[in-house]
């Protein structure tokens, strides 16, 4: 199943003359629902399900992992646990019967893969480095942000009942975990919240602006918002810039506090799909606009496009999902790309399961 955002991005695409996409999130405002609305090109809609945010709800039985049958699974111990490299929930397939949704897992770097009994529902997310994680604890109502090391656990100030993730949902985290965004869509409730676990304050965000990025302390804070066929990127505390492109893929902020990439796209109103990726990288000033440099990325084998970006391994680097173009193609890859020049450098290969988490990935 997919997220409403890609649904109504794709029939979005598909229309040769109406903005689908425009009228679904006006009628989203009249509806008092703000929910998002993701631009995926045609070409990358093999991934299925959509974002970590989704609950799916076709499980069957019986249960088949798709997890390699010499994996062993662990229930995650109290410390002394090495950085993450990626986490899931286990799928299966369904003959028409239901079944429950898989706990997250999560597989660190030396190759070991823990259960989170704990995390049965609502999002985890992982901080870039991969030594933190963050999830949803049904028995403490709330965000709950864990130092896999040393198994030190923080709570959040801000109790939240599981029906807020019963629906579309992020969780962005700053490099810390310490402080992120938790936002939703689609429910009763619609939280956008800035939330700082050591100093523990709430913050609410203005409605209907999605979160790119979080730094740590007092470090900016990075949301986005789509317009018909343009964007609007806001670092707070600066006045919101706009861009000429209807995206949501964008990079976590550069380590230099303005920069920002996006995938690069073309549109064409009498193409279908109308907007395709065309396998570059857009860099821009967040503050102020202006100037932009697209640089083609290089090195992807053929069957792989670039999907997502994430956040950024030092000055020059940031971290590329690319994703295979047909179904039944290669595995999905996590790259590192040289925003100078476009190189890429193949970091690690996903498991095939969905919900998935790759530490500073924006999705």
């Amino acid at each position: 199943m997919k997220t409403l955002r890609e649904d109504l991005r794709t029939l979005a695409e598909q229309a040769p003359t109406v903005d689908l996409a425009a009228r679904a999130v006006q009628g989203a405002r009249r509806r008092r629902v703000n929910r998002l609305v993701v631009a995926t090109a045609a070409a990358l809609c093999v991934i299925s399900g959509g974002g970590v945010a989704l609950l799916q709800q076709i499980s069957p039985a019986p249960q088949i992992l798709l997890t390699p049958p010499e994996t062993t699974v662990l229930p995650l111990p109290g410390k002394g646990i090495g950085p993450v490299e990626q986490a899931y929930r286990p799928r299966c397939r369904s003959n028409g019967g239901p079944c429950a949704e898989g706990v997250w897992r999560i597989v660190t770097r030396e190759g070991d893969t823990y259960e989170l009994a704990e995390a049965a529902t609502g999002p985890l997310a992982v901080t870039a480095d991969g030594r933190r994680i963050a999830y949803y604890s049904s028995k403490q109502r709330g965000i709950v942000v864990r130092d896999l090391a040393s198994g030190r656990m923080w709570k959040a100030p801000l109790k939240q009942p599981e029906e807020d993730f019963a629906v579309e949902y992020t969780l962005r985290l700053s490099p810390s975990g310490l402080r992120f965004v938790v936002s939703g869509w689609g429910g009763r409730r619609e939280p956008n919240k800035l939330v700082d676990v050591e100093r523990k304050t709430v913050t609410d965000l203005a409605a209907g602006w999605w979160p790119v990025s979080v730094s740590d302390g007092s470090g900016p804070v990075v949301l986005a918002k789509p317009y018909d066929m343009t964007s609007q990127v806001w670092v707070l505390g600066h006045d919101p810039i706009t861009i000429q492109d209807f995206t949501y893929y964008y990079s976590a902020l550069a380590p230099d506090g303005r920069t920002l990439v996006r995938l690069g796209q073309t549109v064409d109103r009498n193409r279908k799909p109308m907007v395709r990726q065309d396998g570059s990288i857009v860099i821009f000033d967040a503050i102020r606009g202006g100037r932009e440099t697209r640089i083609p990325i290089s090195g992807l084998p053929e069957g792989l496009a670039p999907s997502l970006l994430g956040s950024w391994l030092n000055d020059t680097e940031l971290t590329v999902l690319a994703v295979p173009q047909e179904p039944n193609g290669p595995a999905s890859v996590v790259y590192a790309v040289d925003v100078r020049t476009g190189e890429s450098r193949e970091l690690f290969a996903l498991r095939d399961d969905d919900p998935f988490v790759v530490p500073g990935l924006i999705r």
